[in-house]
């Protein structure tokens, strides 16, 4: 079937569901998780999608376009710099 054709991109529906399942999944990780960092985020998505494809919940097109997301929002592209605790950046 064509929508499981991974080499094609994504759709604008399927990105959109990548957008909502990297919210709820970056929701749940904010509340386990004292100490995010995009490792430990992107750790997380690829552990929650291999859960998900072993459960038959996520399609070969989901998984692709989440690892597409994941690419863009966690690259290191995005770089921060991180503040010492407790310090003010200005």
């Amino acid at each position: 079937m064509a929508w499981q054709n991974t080499e094609a991109p994504p759709t604008q529906l399927e990105r959109i569901e990548a957008v909502e399942n990297f919210m709820q999944q970056l929701v749940l990780l904010l509340e386990v998780e004292p100490d995010l960092t995009r490792e430990t985020m992107g750790a997380w998505m690829q552990l929650c999608s291999a859960t998900a494809r072993a459960h038959g919940i996520e399609t070969p097109r989901q998984t692709l376009a989440l690892e597409r997301l994941r690419e863009r929002v966690l690259g290191a592209s995005v770089d921060v710099e991180r503040a010492p605790a407790g310090a003010w950046l200005s």
